[in-house]
Order: C-alpha cells, then structure tokens, then sequence
C-alpha cells in the first residue's frame, strides 16, 4: 500500500492502515499550525493506534511551542526517528525529552529497515502502560 500524500511541510507516506513515514522539507521552521496540519492528516488517513516513521533526511528546526505540541495526538502508539548524523539525533532527544502530554514509546534509529522492524514489533506488543512518554532510545550515531 504506499500512498504519498503533500503536506504544506513534509512529504507522507501512508505505509499501512496504521503507520506513516514522513519527510519534513529542508530548512522548515515547525510551529503549532504545523503540528496542527500533522496531527489532522495522521487522524484523517490512518488507523488508531498510529505507528510513525520520522525520517530525518532534511535538517529542520522546532520552534518551543511546536516542541512541547508534538506528538501530543491522541492515539500514537509508537515513533521512530531515523537519523543519519549526531547532531540530529541530538536535537531529536532534546524535542522528545521536552515536557508533554503523551503516551507512547519511540526510539532512535540510523536506518530506516531497522526503525520499520521496530515499529512492526511495537504493532504487536502490548505492554504499553499508556501513562508517560517512554524513551528506549540509544546513541546509535557516534
């Protein structure tokens, strides 16, 4: 099923009935409209709980509000981030790690085979407590 979908941001990719990746353009500042715009295209196009594919290729930048408002979307279930250099995967733990009402689990990757395994696995698992943001991510960028 690969459906490509044209936000005013990012490129998105409908995977599956449930997972999505997306690609944010170069150089995007995100701020809440934007998040808006994600948070309504995920609602509008997959099924609950969503599984999502960051796929970090372009550098782009959060602005505070955008950062705290991310992924604050009812029903996600699990993010995967792929990265391909220390900086962004720096600058995606410190988004993650920002306070926010949330509930469900990401991890870090450096390719996107390894970030989709993960996500199908997260599909079939159950031990989502479903209270907090739960990081399992490790440096995999040195």
């Amino acid at each position: 099923m690969m459906e490509r979908y044209r936000l005013s941001f990012c490129n998105a990719i409908k995977l599956d009935d449930d997972l999505a990746e997306f690609i944010v353009d170069e150089g995007v500042e995100l701020n809440l409209a934007l998040v808006d715009e994600y948070h309504a295209w995920i609602v509008a196009h997959l099924q609950r709980p969503y599984l999502l594919l960051v796929h970090k290729v372009n550098a782009y930048h959060y602005d505070f509000a955008s950062q705290t408002a991310m992924g604050t979307l009812l029903g996600i279930k699990a993010a995967a981030f792929v990265v391909y250099t220390h900086i962004s995967q720096l600058t995606t733990q410190v988004m993650l790690s920002m306070p926010r009402d949330a509930d469900w689990v990401y991890r870090i990757f450096n390719n996107r085979d390894d970030a989709l395994m993960w996500l199908g696995m997260q599909r079939e698992s159950n031990d989502h407590d479903g209270k907090t943001l739960k990081s399992t991510s490790k440096s995999l960028i040195r």
